[in-house]
């Protein structure tokens, strides 16, 4: 059974970008990492395929709940290490009038498409490295997600460190490059590769909207919207390759939404994405809606084991 959120909900999270004005008085945006903190996430991913339009007698419709713990720890290279782990996964699939469930704590009562499609996801994990100034540098331990066992499989390896990869992009998600002024905007032009979807272009643009108090906390509210669309493969030298995907996106597809970003913890706290894509299966137009909404539950002090 095809499940594009598996590919749409990574992609809605992979959208970054420029900005334009810096000086003493500017605000620096950027994420850190506090060594010695363990974060929680939670996430709200409600999906709408619409399998009518492949010929299918109804829609389906897909909710997920993940919770996502990232525990940091400083090495003594003096670079910062983020240990990604899904910790949970509860879904629900409403298809031709029935309904099915998915919970990763008992995933053999759940119905074997959503055990094929989510049953691996729980307990994968994977480790962010950043260097001393806070700059990514790479992706490591991703084991938990390659299959093969003693003899890996070559292509989920590559799969492994593109989530991997789309996963830290996630985290900075609206966060421009360089510090800005309340009221400053900004033009984002991506390329970002997925593993179904191959290399996808993503532009954006993206507004400071001001300094509010959320929460209790100063926090810097952007909001943003841009237009996806899938693009030819290349190889490292830029020529283009005639790679054949059986998951493209169509050039209309739009994705708008807002984020808080913290300035005191220096993380993003609150992240809210809405899109309508026109994804193509095989050549196929088949609309998807989706929302993707994620919160930063907690930032506490790890737990000495």
């Amino acid at each position: 059974m095809l499940r594009p959120a598996a590919l749409l909900a990574p992609l809605l999270l992979s959208l970054t970008s420029t900005a334009v004005a810096q000086d003493e008085n500017a605000v620096e945006l950027k994420l850190h990492w506090e060594p010695g903190h363990t974060y929680v996430q939670e996430s709200d991913t409600d999906t709408t395929n619409f399998l009518t339009a492949l010929g299918k007698t109804s829609d389906q419709k897909l909710r997920l709940h993940q919770t996502t713990s990232i525990k940091v720890e400083a090495k003594p290279t003096g670079q910062t290490e983020a240990r990604v782990l899904i910790e949970s996964l509860l879904g629900e699939m409403t298809f031709e009038g029935k309904s099915y469930v998915f919970d990763s704590k008992n995933p053999g009562s759940s119905h074997p498409h959503l055990q094929q499609t989510l049953g691996g996801s729980a307990g994968k994990s994977f480790t962010l490295v950043y260097d001393q100034k806070g700059n990514y540098l790479d992706a490591k331990n991703t084991e938990s997600m390659v299959s093969g066992g003693a003899e890996p499989d070559l292509s989920s390896i590559a799969t492994a460190r593109q989530l991997a990869a789309l996963y830290r992009r996630s985290l900075e998600m609206g966060l421009p490059k360089i510090p800005v002024h309340p009221g400053d905007k900004w033009i984002s032009d991506e390329v970002v590769v997925f593993p179904q979807a191959g290399t996808v272009q993503v532009k954006l643009n993206a507004k400071f909207d001001g300094i509010v108090d959320r929460e209790g906390r100063r926090q810097a509210q952007i909001a943003f919207d841009g237009t996806m669309k899938s693009k030819p493969d290349k190889d490292s030298t830029g020529r283009e390759l005639d790679t054949s995907r059986p998951v493209t996106l169509g050039d209309d597809s739009k994705v708008n939404g807002h984020v808080f970003f913290d300035l005191e913890r220096k993380t993003i706290s609150l992240a809210v994405f809405s899109a309508t894509i026109q994804l193509k299966v095989e050549g196929k137009p088949m609309p998807v809606r989706q929302q993707v909404t994620t919160r930063l539950i907690s930032m506490k002090p790890t737990a000495a084991p």
